[in-house]
């Protein structure tokens, strides 16, 4: 941000959160990226074997429901979790490259990310609302929902002389 103000650039940050993010993570999109990024079939069967073959039942006063698969979800407290998060979150955030990036130090930049939480970047307006466009409805593909009560908008603006 420093670096933007120094080089009169503007700079417009979404600070998003999804609300219950690890619970609603796809199954399918997940391994479907994974496949497509060319991971080393015995590292891909690691997480297929912890996530494809889960079954649940509910426990009711008079027994048990039938047990279905699992689908979406993957486990709090699991050190693979936040990288396999990320993975779907790159699922999303690979659309919003196409609107462009903000060049700083020569380096292109469209977004910071940590586990969960997502900053996508833009040094206009316009693409600023395309992005945002682009992040709600890629999230809304997957089964992710923005939290809204957790976003924030910011506009670090240039100084005119």
């Amino acid at each position: 941000m420093e670096r933007s103000m120094e080089v009169q650039m503007d700079l417009y940050l979404f600070f998003s959160d999804y609300s219950k993010a690890f619970d609603k993570v796809k199954h399918e999109d997940l391994f479907k990226l994974l496949t497509q990024l060319s991971i080393d079939a015995k590292v891909l069967g690691i997480p297929q074997n912890l996530y494809l073959v889960q079954d649940a039942a509910i426990r009711k006063d008079n027994g048990c429901s039938e047990f279905e698969p699992i689908r979406r979800g993957v486990r709090q407290g699991c050190v693979m979790s936040p990288d396999l998060f990320n993975i779907c979150s790159e699922m999303i955030l690979r659309n919003i490259n196409d609107h462009g990036s903000v060049k700083l130090n020569g380096h292109n930049i469209t977004d910071l990310r940590c586990a969960d939480d997502t900053v996508p970047i833009a040094g206009s307006e316009n693409i600023f609302t395309l992005i945002l466009d682009t992040v709600s409805a890629e999230s809304g593909k997957r089964g992710l929902e923005l939290n809204i009560k957790k976003e924030s908008a910011c506009l670090y603006q240039r100084k005119d002389t």
